[in-house]
């Protein structure tokens, strides 16, 4: 991203109506009670557990993604380990970095989005946002903390909250980095997922530890990895990331159980449409979508694997999914 030189910025407001011309007023922009503009639904995890997540309004949902186009995409980001919610940037990315090595540490961050805060997120917006073509983004920073926030934590479901993670975390992740680098130790994050591998076990052994402690310095306890899904891992075991594996001969692919979910999807669309259905989840177009998705995610991990499917299923039927032609 080139830099933005002071006088080719803009007024907020000027940037505002030239976006909305007359859909929103900037008074509205300003004023409106955030708090009536989204609603909350409680989902189970697999664990049993209950998960709060926002639905924000359209009008709420919309000035969310203007902040994000005009503010939060310019905030600083270390695009070298960083691979969640930026253009161009995707899981498979994260993974195949990884491939070459033989030893594999893996950490999330607990309770990453909820924990959060508000002094968090201000830091971001007073100290990470040198390129942004907003040129009196101080004047406004409490009333877009007030517009992206919701009980002093980053709401689930929120359009803004996903890439501001990714500068939160930026002064982490150049340390992290830095140390990686003189330890031959290769990292990459997406989102909360924490991936770190080397050839050998030894610079791995201490890395949580090493881990917990900057995130104490950065972010006192408010941030903690999550000790249950923290482990070391090798080859010639079942390399598991974001979904994906890493094969003992260092190819990533798609988890065996993705496929099998999918080729069961394709023998039920040839030969039974109504079973088809009911294990998508009971609506035809929902079902042909979510199939044609995960076509696509594979393609972009193992196209080898497509041309697998291809030879069972015909290439009339996966190219139908894999152009949505349906």
């Amino acid at each position: 991203m080139n830099d933005i030189t002071h006088s080719e910025k803009k007024s907020l407001q000027s940037i505002f109506k030239s976006h909305y011309h007359e859909k929103y007023s900037f008074e509205d922009f300003l004023n409106f009670d955030q708090e009536k503009e989204f609603s909350t639904i409680e989902i189970d995890t697999k664990k049993g557990a209950k998960k709060e997540i926002f639905k924000p309004s359209d009008k709420l949902q919309d000035y969310l993604r203007f902040l994000n186009n005009y503010i939060f995409q310019y905030a600083d980001t270390n695009t070298n380990v960083v691979y969640s919610y930026r253009k161009g940037t995707n899981p498979y990315q994260a993974v195949v970095k990884h491939s070459a090595n033989n030893f594999f540490f893996q950490a999330d961050i607990k309770g990453f989005f909820s924990s959060v805060k508000r002094q968090d997120i201000e830091y971001v917006l007073n100290n990470k946002l040198a390129q942004s073509p907003i040129s009196d983004l101080n004047i406004y920073i409490n009333r877009i903390l007030n517009l992206i926030m919701v009980n002093d934590s980053l709401p689930i479901g929120f359009a803004s909250s996903p890439i501001l993670t990714n500068s939160l975390l930026n002064d982490f992740d150049n340390e992290l980095e830095k140390y990686c680098l003189d330890q031959d130790v290769i990292y990459t994050r997406y989102s909360d997922d924490l991936i770190l591998s080397a050839k050998t076990k030894t610079p791995l052994i201490n890395l949580e530890d090493y881990i917990s402690e900057m995130l104490v310095k950065f972010f006192n306890e408010r941030l903690k990895l999550n000790e249950e899904k923290t482990k070391l891992t090798q080859k010639g075991n079942k390399i598991k990331i974001l979904g994906m594996v890493i094969l003992p001969t260092g190819k990533v692919t798609v988890d065996i159980k993705v496929k099998k979910n999918i080729e069961i999807l394709f023998h039920y669309f040839i030969n039974d449409k109504n079973k088809f259905v009911d294990i998508s989840g009971g609506n035809y177009e929902a079902a042909l979508d979510k199939l044609s998705g995960k076509i696509n995610y594979i393609n972009t991990i193992d196209p080898d694997y497509l041309i697998k499917l291809r030879k069972k299923y015909g290439n009339y039927i996966v190219d139908m999914f894999f152009h949505k032609s349906y």
